[in-house]
């Protein structure tokens, strides 16, 4: 193997290598926005069981 094949050789892995860099860090960027969503929505579930633990705000008159 000549030099100049063992330059594109180890050129060819690095790109793979970046690549696969790049689509592990997209999908943990969608996981942490997904977990933000999800502990949003649970924050908020539990700010309603505080302030109405029995689910009854609003159904008395």
């Amino acid at each position: 193997m000549t030099t100049d094949e063992r330059i594109a050789t180890a050129l060819e892995s690095i790109a793979k290598s970046l690549s696969t860099l790049a689509e592990d860090t997209k999908a943990s960027k969608e996981l942490k926005e997904t977990l933000i969503i999800n502990v949003n929505d649970m924050q908020k579930a539990i700010e309603k069981l505080q302030s109405d633990p029995f689910g009854l705000e609003g159904k008395i008159k």
